[in-house]
Order: structure tokens, then C-alpha cells, then sequence
């Protein structure tokens, strides 16, 4: 296949990926880098078109340096496009346009330069090799948790692209510039053809990454109540269980703490649910900055809370709940002209007095929650160790079917 065929090939692919993005924008709503990848596959299908020009309504001169500048920016803006999805956008940015500025120049600074030079088609490979390889590093750097196989993947396809005009840079540095002009029509050709490839598995490395951090997202959002940004009835369950079942393995112990805000109706009814709803935020913060990192905290509903203490025997568990009734006390959220007092009420179960059945832990601190409720509000209660609590086995057999329950709903 000729160069000008490959050419027109990669022009009609570029306005392709530009078309497609463009579409899903319209249809599903711009997702991150999208913008920036669209523009690059335009000024990269321009490039082309330059190139296709070349000899004919352009001279070869103009079409070189234009299609190298229009090239390098395109580059520039697919760089951009994946550190925008890595949550990086100023990544390498400076340095990204200092080579779009020289290439930029190059051309005015060698226009004394015989014709056919290959010097600035060396300048722009060069440069071009250099963009692919930082966003490539980029890619295997910063990919984090669900996407390393989507950024892996795309940064191998910009390394085929960087590999590519590195080549052309060899060979452009091998020939003369007398024998370069016999030599380039097969470079061309090469070039064209790996172009084609390469931008055509970025393209794809892009769509993947995008459906890949999407997915990471959605399930986020699945995860965590939306007012409080502690995590929702379902997901806290499934940590449940999972730490439940580490700490009967390594034989330590395991709290819960339930927890309901006092006069909660009384705030919604005199100041109204946005009031509530400030209200909710406030303890959720003063809960977040009481507990460990490892410690985990839910909202089960409405103006009830769930904390998950491993490694914690009933007596710390009382400490901490007791900390925490002693800040959510020094609350006072304003609301318009208001001020409002905070009160809670806890109630503490724990694996040494309980037993390792996660239902019935949940269930005597919820019990423990309205004695401590019916005595008065604000107040810690704990569980009264059980009678005949659920054997070992009983309770790991009961977590075991809990979590392949879940694998199948999954």
C-alpha cells in the first residue's frame, strides 16, 4: 500500500474516532479527556490531510512543517486526554508544551535550510517519540486499582507509536540528504502503516480506560450514601463479613457500635430536612475524624450509624463510643439564624460477649442502642455477654455462605 493510500487511511480513522466521541458525548454526556481526545484525533486527521497535500496545492516545505506542528499538538491534547482520566491533568504539561513550542519555531529558525533537508522531519519523529514515551510512563505510573490492565494496555500501544518514530528518527540519521530522498519513500510507508496501528490501539486503550474508571466509579457510587459519604447498609456489609472473618482466623476480636441521633424528628420538624440533612454531615465528619483508618462507618438509614471496630474488645469499644458521644456533644451546627445541639445515643456488642454470629452482633448492639434510648438518651450501653453465644463454627459457617451468596450475586 502507498503512502498516500495509508494517508488517506489514517485521515478517514482519525475523523472516525473524532466523529464517535463527539456522539458519545451527545448521547451519554462528555466523561473525562473525552474533549481533549476528540481534538487531538482532529488535529492529527489535519496533519494528515497536509501531508496528502504535500507536492500538490502545498509545497512539500509547508506541508512538512505544518503537518509536524499540527501533529505534535495533537499528540500534545491525547496526552492530556489520559492524564485527565488518571486524575493528573497538569501531568508533564509543561514540559509537553515547551516540545509543542519548539517544533512550533523549528520551522522559521530552518528556513535557510536546503530544500529537501531531512532535519526538521528528524525534529518532529524525534519529538513525537518523546510525547508518546512520557504519556506512556504516564499510563504504567499512574493506573491505579480496576484500571492497570486498560492503562497497561494503552501505554504498550503509545510505546508502539513512540518505538515507530524513533525508527524514522534512525533512519532519517543514517542517510544523507541526498540518499534520503531514496530511502524516505519506504519510511513513509512504514510510518503510515504503524501510525494506522498505533492510533488506532490508543483509540481502543482510550475507550478502555474510559469504561474501566467509569466502572471504578459506578461501583463508588454504589457504595457510599450519597448526603454523608460514609459508606451505605450494603457495602458496609460485605466489609462485615470479610473482617468478621479475618479476625476469627487470627483469633482476635470484633465490635460493633450502633448509634442513633437524639431528637433527630425535632430538628426535621421545627428547622426543616435541609437542616437535617446539615446536621447528618456534621456528625458524619465528627465520626470520621473519632475512629482509625481501619475502623468502618455506615449510614444504615435515616439517622441511625453503624461503626466496625476489629481487633477491639468490649471495653475499648465503650472508649471509643464514649468519644465519640463527647464530640458529636460539642456539636453546633448553624443554620440560617439557628444553632443546634447534637445528641446520640450507643449501644455496643462485641465478639467476646457475643460471639462471631455477625447477625447477632448487629442485633444486641441494636438492642444495647434502645436501652440506651429508653434510659435517657446519650448514653453508652454494652451488651450483656450471652448465655449460650454462637459457637465458632456455627458463625463461620454462616459467614462462609454469606460470602458465596455474594460471589454469585456478583
Amino acid at each position: 500500500m502507498d503512502p498516500q493510500t495509508l494517508a488517506v487511511a489514517n485521515l478517514l480513522l482519525f475523523l472516525l474516532y473524532t466523529a464517535v466521541v463527539a456522539v458519545q458525548a451527545r448521547v451519554l454526556g462528555r466523561s473525562r479527556g473525552a474533549s481533549w481526545f476528540a481534538g487531538a484525533n482532529a488535529l492529527q486527521g489535519l496533519a494528515m490531510l497536509c501531508l496528502m497535500l504535500s507536492g500538490g496545492a502545498l509545497p512539500s516545505s509547508v506541508a512538512v512543517a505544518a503537518s509536524g506542528v499540527l501533529l505534535v499538538a495533537g499528540t500534545l491534547m491525547l496526552h492530556r486526554s489520559f492524564a485527565e482520566l488518571l486524575d493528573r491533568p497538569r501531568l508533564l504539561w509543561p514540559l509537553q508544551l515547551t516540545l509543542l513550542g519548539l517544533v512550533t519555531v523549528a520551522p522559521l529558525v530552518l528556513a535557510g535550510v536546503a530544500p529537501g533537508h531531512p532535519v526538521l522531519t528528524l525534529l518532529v519523529s524525534a519529538t513525537l517519540g518523546i510525547q508518546a514515551a512520557l504519556t506512556a510512563s504516564a499510563l504504567f505510573s499512574f493506573s491505579g486499582d480496576g484500571v492497570e490492565a486498560a492503562g497497561r494496555f494503552a501505554g504498550v500501544a503509545l510505546c508502539l507509536y513512540s518505538l515507530i518514530n524513533l525508527m524514522r528518527v534512525a533512519v532519517t540519521l543514517r542517510y544523507t540528504s541526498f540518499a534520503h530522498r531514496s530511502a524516505s519513500a519506504d519510511m513513509d510507508q512504514i510510518w503510515f502503516a504503524g501510525c494506522l496501528l498505533a492510533n488506532g490501539a490508543a483509540a481502543f486503550g482510550f475507550a478502555f480506560l474510559s469504561a474501566a474508571k467509569l466502572r471504578i466509579e459506578l461501583l463508588w457510587r454504589a457504595q457510599i450514601d450519597e448526603l454523608t459519604g460514609l459508606l451505605n447498609r450494603w457495602a458496609f456489609k460485605r466489609i462485615a463479613v470479610r473482617e468478621t472473618l479475618r479476625c476469627m482466623r487470627m483469633r482476635g476480636r470484633l465490635a460493633v457500635v450502633m448509634m442513633d441521633l437524639d431528637g433527630m424528628k425535632g430538628i426535621n420538624d421545627r428547622l426543616g430536612h435541609s437542616c437535617g440533612d446539615a446536621v447528618l454531615q456534621a456528625v458524619s465528619e465528627a465520626l470520621r475524624a473519632g475512629v482509625r483508618d481501619r475502623d468502618s462507618i455506615a449510614r444504615m438509614g435515616g439517622d441511625e450509624f453503624c461503626i466496625l471496630l476489629p481487633d477491639t474488645d468490649v471495653n475499648e469499644a465503650v472508649t471509643v463510643a464514649e468519644r465519640l458521644r463527647s464530640r458529636i456533644e460539642e456539636l453546633r451546627v448553624r443554620y440560617r439564624s439557628e444553632t443546634v445541639k447534637i445528641r446520640a445515643s450507643f449501644g455496643v456488642s462485641s465478639s467476646d460477649r457475643c460471639g462471631w454470629s455477625w447477625q447477632n452482633l448487629v442485633d444486641q448492639s441494636d438492642a444495647a442502642l434502645y436501652q440506651a434510648k429508653g434510659g435517657g438518651n446519650q448514653k453508652v450501653i454494652a451488651a450483656e455477654a450471652m448465655a449460650e453465644p454462637v459457637e465458632t463454627g456455627a458463625a463461620m459457617e454462616e459467614l462462609t455462605s454469606l460470602v458465596e451468596r455474594r460471589r454469585k450475586d456478583r
